[in-house]
């Protein structure tokens, strides 16, 4: 393809994106359609492709500015324009003498590329939420959020625009298969894949650069799986022991029921809870491949109660439904779907849970609560809140169980925690910490 065609493919498919459909659905199919390209084809379209999602405010700001209609071919022309700085090219990448090329630009658009050829992507007359790509409804909540654990506002808007960046990709080693992420490490570089231990996830490595390993032995033999550093942090947090009855309530695709199993050395059970059928077939695959056995996969409905798994549990794990705000690195587009009342679900959704870990979880247990999230309302408000009317929980110091847990795996100091009453609840940071924002607190269940 050239230069030419792959711009007509990214305004095409954008064009063909229904109303509300996920940006990555949205390429996937455009990419069907098109399965003579090359690799090289698709890495450019790609390329283009989500430069026009991360930067959609910013783009759409100054298409208002200059009096522009916010079409998919004007957006497209803007980020080449804005990102690209490819004004002088684009007479002859819009053209009609080119076959599979865009059509020639007419009058309107020449007008709009020499008044954006004037202009920066990024302008300091934005406001924040332009700037940062963030949904303004969201800026207070997420200030008090992550605002806890910095020292001032800038640096909470250094965070939310480094979410803008592309992510890592992060594998995580399976313990039952390989004892020593310095194996996975040296085996990935002798097929010439460059990678480097994580720095907070004993069992982490970061890849240097983006590559398929579903292909790989390492892969299908069950020594690795793909999963983010931050997530990484939090399953192994749980604390799970050999010979525990664990719950991992919307347990999904199993990522935290593996590194649950393999801290249990395969003994006692994980319940791994979701009420998608689908997403637990999922798992099930990952599970087969990595070894574990221990691992029991129920589907719920939404309407599931707890009373024959009535204080059964020595841990209960809540990965629960959220934002998603801190993985919207990787989930560029799912910021501009979240509403107000989206959010009002999650957090009834989120009080339901824990009010069912609650039941579930034995004297002496603990409950682990986790989201993805960068939002006070869905971290620590939920905790507070909960606690209030809990008399026989209490908040447990992340400090000392990271030291019990992760420390002892490979020495790493604790981040920056957020407190309350004196003890710890974590958050993960993109900046900071070079994870997806995770927020983590651990509930200890008194012993009557």
């Amino acid at each position: 393809m050239t230069p030419a065609a792959r711009i007509a493919a990214v305004i095409e498919i954008m064009q063909n994106m229904p109303e509300g459909q996920m940006a990555g659905q949205g390429l996937r199919a455009g990419m069907q359609r098109r399965r003579y390209a090359g690799s090289g084809d698709r890495a450019a379209i790609s390329a283009l492709f989500w430069q026009i999602q991360r930067a959609r405010a910013r783009i759409g700001w100054h298409l208002e500015a200059i009096d522009a209609e916010k079409t998919p071919r004007n957006h497209v022309i803007a980020a080449l324009v804005l990102i690209e700085k490819q004004h002088e090219e684009l007479q002859s990448l819009f053209t009609d003498d080119i076959s599979h090329a865009p059509p020639a630009l007419n009058d309107n658009e020449q007008s709009m590329i020499t008044a954006l050829a004037e202009r920066e992507l990024d302008d300091a007359k934005m406001p924040v939420d332009v700037a940062l790509e963030w949904p303004e409804f969201l800026l207070e909540d997420t200030r008090a959020g992550i605002g806890r654990v910095l020292n001032d506002s800038q640096n909470v808007e250094a965070e939310l625009a480094a979410l803008l960046d592309e992510a890592p990709t992060d594998l995580r080693i399976n313990p039952i298969k390989l004892d020593d992420r310095r194996l996975l490490r040296d085996r990935l570089a002798g097929r010439g894949i460059k990678c480097y231990a994580t720095s907070l996830s004993p069992w982490g490595v970061r890849l240097a650069k983006r590559t398929r390993t579903d292909e790989l032995q390492e892969w299908k033999k069950g020594q690795f799986d793909i999963q983010d550093e931050g997530s990484q942090i939090a399953a192994l947090l749980c604390d799970a022991r050999p010979g525990m009855q664990v719950a991992d309530v919307c347990a999904g695709a199993g990522g935290k029921s593996l590194v649950m199993a393999a801290r249990m050395q395969n003994k006692g059970r994980v319940l791994a809870i979701d009420n998608s059928a689908e997403r637990l077939e999922r798992s099930g695959e990952r599970l087969r491949r990595a070894g574990i056995h221990n691992v029991e996969r129920k589907v719920v409905d939404d309407k599931w109660g707890t009373r024959k798994w009535r204080a059964k549990f020595d841990r209960v794990v809540i990965d629960a439904p959220c934002s998603g705000s801190g993985t919207w690195r990787r989930q560029v587009d799912a910021r501009w779907r979240l509403t107000p009342e989206i959010l009002s679900r999650y957090h009834a959704t989120q009080q339901g849970l824990l009010e069912k870990a609650r039941a579930m979880v034995l004297p002496g247990g603990r409950i682990i609560y986790i989201t993805c999230s960068l939002l006070a309302s869905e971290c620590e408000a939920q905790i507070t809140a909960f606690l209030a009317d809990a008399p026989e929980l209490e908040i447990a110091d992340i400090g000392d169980i990271w030291e019990d847990t992760i420390g002892r795996l490979n020495g790493g100091a604790c981040p920056q925690t957020a407190s309350l009453n004196a003890s710890g609840m974590l958050r993960l940071l993109p900046r900071r910490d070079n994870t997806d924002g995770f927020f983590v607190a651990i509930i200890q269940a008194r012993l009557r």
